[in-house]
């Protein structure tokens, strides 16, 4: 699995000069590599990518909350704070990814709530964290 979403710092270095909004993003790149790093073991830990894709994505999300001077909230729902952050009708694909995601954020450390995590579900969190990620990018840069 290669690592897609990939940032171009130059749009976002005035806002990456908040300390705040910078540790939130640093954070979250850092899980996205990890990641990556994980589903390439072997033999992988597929509900740790799960895991880490989550928190990428959780992590992009309050970076922008930070930029946009509203509270982070101790949640790991992604759909709560992308809502927050204005993702509706005109950013669906992220609320999706969000739901898909938001299992991750909890179930990886209680295995009676996920179970095992496959391949397949690494790819689609992989996939969802990219579209999350992505959005919360574009949106820092306006």
């Amino acid at each position: 699995m290669s690592a897609k979403w990939r940032v171009k710092r130059s749009g976002l270095m005035k806002l990456l000069d908040r300390p705040e909004v910078l540790a939130w993003w640093t954070l979250s790149r850092s899980d996205w590599r990890v990641a990556h790093v994980v589903a390439e073991l072997d033999p992988p830990e597929w509900h740790l990518v799960c895991f880490l894709a989550q928190q990428s994505a959780e992590k992009a999300l309050k970076a922008l909350m930070e930029a946009r001077d509203l509270p982070v909230p101790r949640t790991h729902d992604l759909r709560v704070i992308a809502e927050r952050l204005g993702a509706g009708t005109d950013a669906e694909a992220v609320i999706d990814a969000a739901i898909l995601l938001s299992v991750y954020g909890v179930g990886p450390r209680y295995p009676s709530v996920t179970g095992e995590a496959t391949a397949k579900q690494a790819r689609a969190a992989l996939g969802a964290a990219q579209v999350v990620c992505h959005w919360a990018e574009v949106a820092l840069r306006t």
